[in-house]
């Protein structure tokens, strides 16, 4: 919002920030229309929204998950974010990732009830299908504090080896009530292996 102070001083600072995120935006752009480029090759996009492209070989019907992943891309998008929602070939064996986001590999999840069990099964889906993942949480009554304990519970537990196929990671956490995304690494929710030894 733009400040109502007659102060110059004021008015130089929000021009630099307005500069600033435009900037970051084109940079964003290009990330990702570069990853497209080159993930796909051949492929066809079609521009939807502002900054969020679809490919014309993915299911938008009534049984297609495509409603939910485009409010994902709109919350990514309303961050900063250009987002690229990828193909789901029927005649290509396994799951895909949902969408490339600023040049990344990601897949979206979208949690709606209060199971911490649905929270953490998801999750562990998710690292066998990208390195980068967007947790949905804004229809679930789940605290912060729930979702990174849980989030931290599967990550160093047994199954997260079996399911995880990437070395890194980062998560983007949207949690009721916060208008602010949370953004994590991977490697900073992994606990020292004296804090395991100790747990066991």
């Amino acid at each position: 919002m733009k400040p109502t102070s007659a102060n110059p001083n004021n008015e130089t600072l929000y021009k630099q920030a307005e500069a600033q995120e435009a900037r970051q935006w084109q940079e964003n752009v290009k990330k990702a229309q570069g990853a497209a480029e080159r993930l796909f090759p051949e492929e066809k996009w079609k521009l939807v929204e502002d900054r969020i492209y679809l490919s014309l070989r993915r299911p938008i019907g009534e049984k297609s998950n495509y409603k939910d992943e485009l409010r994902d891309a709109q919350i990514l998008r309303d961050g900063g974010s250009a987002i690229y929602l990828t193909p789901e070939p029927r005649n290509e064996i396994g799951k895909k990732y949902d969408a490339i986001v600023n040049g990344l590999m990601m897949e979206f999840k979208n949690i709606h009830g209060s199971s911490v069990r649905t929270l953490r099964d998801h999750f562990l889906t998710s690292r066998g299908q990208a390195p980068n993942v967007f947790i949905n949480l804004e229809n679930s009554p789940l605290t912060r504090h729930q979702v990174m304990s849980t989030l931290y519970g599967a990550i160093n537990c047994e199954d997260y080896g079996k399911k995880n196929k990437f070395e890194e990671g980062s998560i983007i956490l949207k949690t009721q009530g916060q208008t602010n995304l949370l953004y994590l690494n991977i490697d900073d929710l992994k606990a020292p292996m004296e804090a395991l030894i100790n747990e066991g």
